[in-house]
C-alpha cells in the first residue's frame, strides 16, 4: 500500500481549509522563482523524505498546462473542471483542457495530442490505474512534469506527484458509520463509482476495511448487490430501482457519491419503502433532500471530496516547473457532515449540481449555480 505523505501538521491545516471551503474561501497559486539553475539544483539536492526532486523541470513562463480528463460525466467532475480552469486563469497561464468521455484509449491520445501543442507540465484525471501510465513515462522522460489527480495510478514512474483525497479513508468512514447503524448485522447494497476508477476501487477498499474490522469479520453483513454507477444521480437512482424491485429487505445502502445517494433516497420514496440509513458526498442535490428527510427520520453521512483538488495539482505543477521540490503523495483529509451539521452546509439558493467543498468564490460560484 503505498504511503500516506502528508505529515500531521499539515492534515490538520488542509483540514481546516477544506471545513471551511463552503465559506468559498480564496485562492492560491504556485509560485516561480528568479534563481538560476545552479541555486534550484543546490537547494533541491536534499528534498527529504516524501518529496520529489524537480530541478529537471525547471524553465521560465509562461506557462501552458495541459488538462486531459477522463471525463464530465456527474456534477462533481464538472464543478473540479470549473474550479481548475478559474485557478488557472488566476495564475495566468495558458490551460488546454482535454475530454475523453470515459474511453481510456482516448485519453491516451488526449494525452498524446497535449504534448504535441507543446505544454509545459500535465495534469491527469485518470479512468484507469494502467491505462495512461506508458504515455506520461513518455511525457517525463521529454521534461515534462505529470501531475495526476482525483484517481490513482499504480506505477510510481508514470507520475511526478499525486493529488487528492485519500480514497481509502473516504470509504472507510462511510462503511464503518454504516455498520455501526446497523449494529453490525443486515442487508445492505452498494453504489460504486465507475468500473476501474482507481479512486471508486479504494473507496470500496475503505468499506472492506471497515467490515474486516467487526468483531465477526463482517460475516453479518450481507452485501445483496453491487451496482457501478458512475457517481451520477440518474444512474443510481436506476440501481436502487432495481435492487429494490429485486429486493424485499434492504437494510442499508453504501454509496459512494452523493448525487447516486440523492437518486436512491427518490426511489426508496417513489417505491413507497421506508427510508433506511445510507452514506453519501456533498453534493447540494443529496444534502437538501437529506434535510427535507430528517423529517421521515433519514439518518446519513457525507464524506467530503475536495472540488479544488485540480487547483492543488496546478499548483504542484507550476512548483515543478519553478523546480521547487514537491510531494510525490499529497493527500488531501476527508472531513464529513452530519445530522448535527448538515445547516453549516446545505445551499438552498444553489442548484443541485453544486458541491459543497469548494474554493470557489461566491460570485464565481453564483454564475453557475444560484436559482
Amino acid at each position: 500500500m503505498k504511503k500516506r505523505m502528508l505529515s500531521l501538521l499539515s492534515l490538520l491545516l488542509a483540514g481546516m481549509l477544506t471545513l471551511t471551503a463552503c465559506g468559498n474561501g480564496g485562492q492560491t497559486t504556485g509560485g516561480q522563482t528568479d534563481e538560476d539553475m545552479g541555486d534550484a539544483q543546490a537547494e533541491t539536492t536534499d528534498v527529504g523524505e516524501g518529496m520529489v526532486d524537480t530541478s529537471q523541470f525547471k524553465k521560465d513562463g509562461p506557462y501552458t498546462i495541459g488538462f486531459s480528463n477522463i471525463s464530465v460525466v456527474n456534477t462533481f467532475r464538472v464543478q473540479m473542471v470549473r474550479e481548475l480552469e478559474y485557478a488557472a486563469e488566476q495564475a495566468g497561464v495558458t490551460l488546454y483542457t482535454t475530454d475523453a468521455g470515459g474511453d481510456t484509449s482516448k485519453q491516451v491520445s488526449d494525452i498524446q495530442d497535449l504534448m504535441a501543442r507543446g505544454i509545459d507540465a500535465l495534469l491527469v484525471a485518470p479512468g484507469s490505474t494502467t491505462a495512461t501510465n506508458a504515455v506520461t513515462r513518455k511525457a517525463i522522460d521529454q521534461g515534462i512534469p505529470v501531475i495526476v489527480f482525483n484517481s490513482e495510478v499504480e506505477d510510481e514512474s508514470a507520475f511526478t506527484g499525486y493529488v487528492g483525497t485519500d480514497a481509502i479513508e473516504f470509504g472507510y468512514v462511510m462503511g464503518k458509520w454504516l455498520l455501526n447503524e446497523l449494529d453490525g448485522k443486515g442487508n445492505i447494497i452498494v453504489l460504486d463509482g465507475t468500473a476501474g476508477a482507481g479512486v471508486g476501487e479504494m473507496r470500496h477498499q475503505g468499506l472492506q476495511k471497515a467490515l474486516d474490522e467487526l468483531p465477526d469479520g463482517g460475516k453479518n453483513i450481507n452485501i445483496l448487490a453491487t451496482y457501478y454507477a458512475d457517481w451520477a444521480y440518474d444512474k443510481g437512482k436506476q440501481a436502487t430501482e432495481q435492487a429494490l424491485a429485486a429486493y424485499p429487505d434492504i437494510d442499508g445502502v453504501w454509496s459512494q457519491g452523493g448525487a447516486m445517494t440523492q437518486g436512491a433516497i427518490e426511489a426508496f420514496q417513489a417505491a413507497g419503502r421506508p427510508l433506511v440509513p445510507m452514506t453519501g458526498e456533498d453534493s447540494n442535490g443529496f444534502l437538501k433532500l437529506w434535510k427535507e428527510a430528517q423529517s421521515e427520520g433519514f439518518k446519513s453521512i457525507a464524506a467530503s471530496d475536495a472540488a479544488w483538488q485540480g487547483e492543488v495539482a496546478l499548483e504542484a505543477a507550476l512548483k515543478a516547473l519553478a523546480g521547487e521540490p514537491i510531494e510525490k503523495y499529497n493527500y488531501i483529509p476527508v472531513p464529513t457532515i452530519t445530522d448535527a451539521d448538515i445547516d453549516q452546509y446545505v445551499r438552498p439558493e444553489y442548484s443541485d449540481a453544486y458541491w459543497c467543498n469548494t474554493k470557489m468564490p461566491k460570485e464565481v460560484a453564483d454564475q453557475y449555480y444560484l436559482e
